[in-house]
């Protein structure tokens, strides 16, 4: 190969061309417009664009996590404050709800008393009048305590119907003794004598159920004063609203 000069050859022909045109494109090419100055301060120029993107990005970053935070944080206490509201407007009505009503207490009754009843009224009309009759007797309990172991006296055997019942004891007043006698007389029924013998004491009134009682205390033979002679009044009192 020759040194680039044409020798008739197409490879000499081919080399002498390209010398040509490039001793062409260096005579006309203009001189660079940059230096190895220029290109350092390019360099750093570049740099620091780069590293204000860096920073740039990561501050958009710490912001952009300082928003969600922020806006997490209200979410979370506002959960927590509505849950406490929440239980504070369930607590508030139990806090705030007056005591239900309680229902009265029933009246205390005295020893030995018992509640309102029906009047014990009439026994049977068709058969004898019991002068012993057990449910009179209780009522009588009830009245005068101090009888309620008394002895039942001694009674006729006549049989008066009519629906009467009657009780008859033996009683002791202290010192004093004699016979306490209770008749009720069923309505309709005509109402026991109202004179009495000396050294007798009777009180009498109409009952709930129509009829009459009279509560009747005399004294033995032997005794100073009559039995309960100061209590008949009462015992009738307590009597008539249950008969």
């Amino acid at each position: 190969m020759s040194d680039g000069i044409d020798d008739g050859t197409d490879d000499g022909r081919l080399t002498a061309m390209f010398r040509a045109a490039a001793s062409e494109a260096a005579a006309g090419a203009p001189a660079p417009g940059f230096d190895h100055a220029g290109v350092v301060a390019a360099s750093r120029r570049a740099t620091a664009r780069r590293r204000s993107a860096v920073a740039g990005g990561v501050l958009t970053v710490l912001v952009v996590a300082g928003v969600g935070v922020a806006a997490a944080a209200p979410s979370r206490t506002s959960t927590a404050d509505t849950s406490a509201a929440a239980g504070s407007a369930v607590a508030a009505p139990e806090a705030g709800a007056a005591p239900a009503p309680l229902s009265a207490p029933a009246p205390a009754l005295g020893p030995g008393r018992s509640g309102p009843a029906a009047p014990l009224g009439p026994a049977d009309p068709d058969a004898c009048v019991n002068k012993q009759d057990p449910a009179l007797r209780a009522l009588l309990n009830a009245a005068l305590p101090e009888v309620h172991d008394a002895v039942e006296a001694p009674t006729t055997m006549e049989c008066r119907p009519g629906g009467g019942r009657e009780v008859h004891l033996d009683v002791a007043d202290g010192a004093a003794t004699g016979l306490l006698s209770v008749v009720y007389s069923a309505p309709g029924a005509p109402a026991p004598e109202q004179g009495l013998p000396v050294g007798w004491v009777r009180a009498g009134a109409p009952t709930a159920s129509g009829g009459f009682v009279s509560v009747t205390t005399r004294a033995a033979a032997d005794s100073g004063a009559v039995p309960f002679a100061d209590r008949v009044d009462a015992v009738v009192a307590e009597l008539a609203p249950r008969l």
